[in-house]
Order: structure tokens, then C-alpha cells, then sequence
């Protein structure tokens, strides 16, 4: 299995099984290991550079940004835990995953939120929501398992190559604000637009190229290839940035973030399951 993947392919199908069709068994430690580092500290010499660090980026102002006591936190798909270290300090986290492929979840199972109500206080799933089958009734049980005021960060891809043997969603912006109409400061922010999308692309298809090869001393070249890629992307989103304007975007990424509103309207505590 190669060392770097693409964000999306460590996230499981519901049903249990790997994306890639695997087989279940426990991925080497080593390689677990690796995984974590490329998305929690990503280098230019790796062909989603661009796009783990824009994550990255806003996932730490997402999570810096809470102002409510946060005391326990649900993270779903959580594969090798990148982003624990992350969350607020004290609190208690629970991994949730679908297998133990990657190690790191405390609760395995492939019913989606198998907690009771009122929960978590901050629920956080990262590049594994638009593998839901139904993302109106997740949405729902996101809101289900929050503590009212309780926070869901959700991040999903949206340039990005698809398996065709399962079901996956993209959404826009607003489509994915859609989801989390009736909860209070919803907020939709792009992670990287055209330049991060380009490079990430364009990295992709070499890398493509790099699996297919045994001659390890190839790696240094594709390596220097990944990094001359993603810096001109990195010039092509600062050009982007200062120069473009209008309503059309093409963001590599999107991260939702919504808090469950504490009560309704007229001052009644909601009920739980309500509308996502």
C-alpha cells in the first residue's frame, strides 16, 4: 500500500468495506503512521500538498474559533486521528469508524451515530461525509447526537476523482449550507480554490505514474515533480485571490460548520432528530 493517499480513500463505506475493496485486516503501523504525518504535517514533495494543507489551515481556525465549553467530542471516519491534537484541550474524544483498518478508532461499527442523545458537544468529520448514502438524514443524526449549542465541523471534497463502484456525493456551497438549514451560524469556507484543485490534480495523475513504477530511484524525481506542481499552484491561488471576483468558485474543498441551536424559537427546548 503506497504511503500517500489521497484524503478520500481512507474513508470506509458504511457497509464496512474498504474503498478500495480490501479486504478487512489491520494496516501496518508504520503505514498508519505515515498517513497521520501527510495530513498533519504535509510536505511540498507530496502530490496533495496543497490540499492537506488548506485543510489543515481551516480546520485549525474552525476549532479555534469554539467558544463553548466543549467537553466531549465525536469524531466520525476518524481513521489515524490526525486532527486530535486539535480539538480543545480536556476534552474527551471518541474515534468512530466503520473497521480498524488504520488503529485508531475506540468504537467500531457500521451504524452511522450509534450514540444516545445529547452526546458530544463538538462533532467533527473530516473527507468521509459524502460517503453517506443519505446526507439529509446524516445531517439528522449529527444534530441528534449534539448537546444543544454543540458544534459540527463537516469537510468533503469537491474536485476530486470518484470510485464508480459506490455511491458518492459532491456538493456546493450552498447545497451543503442547504443541509444545515435551522441550525445558528452556519458557515460554508472554501479549501482552496482553482490553484489548489489544479495542482492536486495534476499531482494526482503523476502520481498515477509513480505507483506503476518498481525503480525506486525514480522517487526523488516525482517527488521534485510534486513540489514544482505545487508551487505553481500555490502562485496560481494567490493569483486567484488578488485578481478574481465574481460568484463563480471551484474549490478543491469545502468545510461546513454549524452550531445546533440551543432552543427553538419560541424558547422551547427542540426536540431531538428534528430536520437537519
Amino acid at each position: 500500500m503506497a504511503l500517500v493517499t489521497p484524503l478520500g480513500t481512507q474513508i470506509r463505506l458504511m457497509s464496512g468495506l474498504r474503498v478500495d475493496g480490501a479486504s478487512a485486516r489491520t494496516a501496518p503501523p508504520e503505514v498508519a503512521k505515515a498517513i497521520r504525518r501527510t495530513r498533519r504535517h504535509p510536505r511540498p514533495t507530496q502530490f496533495d500538498y496543497l490540499h492537506a494543507r488548506y485543510l489543515l489551515r481551516d480546520l485549525r481556525v474552525a476549532l479555534g474559533g469554539l467558544r463553548h465549553p466543549t467537553r466531549d467530542v465525536l469524531d466520525v471516519f476518524c481513521g489515524t486521528r490526525p486532527y486530535e491534537d486539535l480539538v480543545p484541550p480536556g476534552s474527551r474524544y471518541v474515534g468512530l469508524d466503520v473497521d480498524e483498518y488504520w488503529g485508531g478508532a475506540h468504537v467500531v461499527s457500521a451504524d452511522f451515530l450509534p450514540f444516545a442523545d445529547k452526546s458530544f458537544d463538538l462533532v467533527l468529520c473530516t473527507e468521509g461525509f459524502h460517503f453517506v448514502a443519505d446526507p439529509v438524514h446524516g445531517a439528522r443524526e449529527i444534530r441528534r447526537v449534539l448537546r444543544p449549542g454543540g458544534t459540527a465541523i463537516v469537510t468533503v471534497p469537491f474536485v476530486w476523482e470518484y470510485d464508480r463502484r459506490i455511491l458518492e456525493h459532491r456538493f456546493t456551497g450552498p447545497e451543503l449550507a442547504a443541509l444545515f438549514a435551522g441550525w445558528d451560524d452556519v458557515e460554508v469556507v472554501e479549501n482552496g480554490g482553482r490553484g489548489v484543485a489544479w495542482a492536486t490534480l495534476t499531482a494526482s495523475f503523476l502520481r498515477a505514474g509513480e505507483k506503476r513504477t518498481s525503480r525506486r530511484l525514480l522517487r526523488p524525481a516525482f517527488g521534485a515533480s510534486y513540489a514544482l506542481v505545487n508551487g505553481l499552484g500555490a502562485l496560481i491561488e494567490w493569483s486567484e485571490r488578488r485578481y478574481a471576483s465574481g460568484p463563480m468558485a471551484l474549490p478543491m474543498n469545502l468545510l461546513v460548520s454549524a452550531r445546533r441551536p440551543r432552543a427553538s424559537q419560541s424558547g422551547v427546548s427542540e426536540s431531538d432528530g428534528s430536520a437537519g
